[in-house]
């Protein structure tokens, strides 16, 4: 993550995912008067109502601070091997495979045909761009090139947060 065209892209990638994921979070606040419990007073809510934003605005505002963080903490923290010569790319491995991990989930659950109908939690826990959908149609133009990937970048934003901390506790 030093200053080359690399660590530049993944720092970008890093800040891209964490902002939607704030971004996200911020939705999700916003819709908590729009739930069907919104006749109650905030702290009437359930909890879990609650979390989501709180998770993602926690995960995002970690991406975030891990790509506004100095080139040289980072480098500190991210070498590996014997020699400390190598840099650790395993946040950027892991942003990627959340992130393709996720645009696949959402587009396999516009294609799922749902027996039964999930709460409206375990829907935008799984898929929190689905929120999106209120505002937008619900046609696979639209989920595929909108919400998937919004999705990827929340997703994305996770795997930034544990991919950086793994490297962490290797060190320790």
């Amino acid at each position: 993550m030093a200053n080359n065209p690399i660590g530049i892209t993944s720092r970008l990638a890093f800040f891209v995912c964490g902002t939607t994921s704030l971004l996200m979070g911020n939705f999700h606040r916003a819709l908590l008067f729009l739930s069907p419990s919104s006749g109650l007073r905030w702290y009437q809510m359930p909890v879990s109502w609650y979390l989501l934003p709180a998770a993602l605005t926690a995960i995002g505002g970690f991406a975030v601070a891990v790509a506004l963080l100095p080139g040289s903490w980072v480098e500190r923290v991210c070498k590996i091997g014997t020699d400390n010569q190598r840099l650790s790319s395993v946040p950027i491995k892991m942003l990627g495979g959340f992130a393709v991990f996720s645009y696949l989930l959402t587009v396999g659950l516009y294609f799922a045909s749902f027996t039964r109908h999930p709460s409206p939690w375990l829907v935008f826990s799984v898929c929190p761009a689905c929120a999106l959908m209120y505002t937008t149609g619900t046609s696979l133009g639209t989920v595929s090139w909108l919400v998937a990937p919004v999705d990827a970048a929340v997703y994305g934003s996770l795997g930034v947060a544990f991919g950086f901390l793994l490297v962490v506790l290797r060190r320790f």
